[in-house]
């Protein structure tokens, strides 16, 4: 792709890893709470899928 070319815009959802609340349906508003350990594995996994990904924007 050259510099004069557009690219099409995409949007990446991504939600926040498994903690103790969400796994039995508490909402945790602000609360920060640590991930468990599958919280952990998901987010070791994602950011292996996305280590190639250019982002313009990023959002949290």
């Amino acid at each position: 792709m050259t510099a004069d070319e557009e690219r099409e815009p995409e949007v990446w959802l991504v939600r926040h890893g498994e903690t103790e609340w969400s796994k039995s349906g508490q909402h945790t508003g602000v609360t920060d709470l640590p991930l468990t350990e599958a919280g952990i594995e998901a987010a070791l996994t994602l950011s292996g899928l996305l280590s190639g990904v250019r982002f313009d924007l990023v959002l949290s």
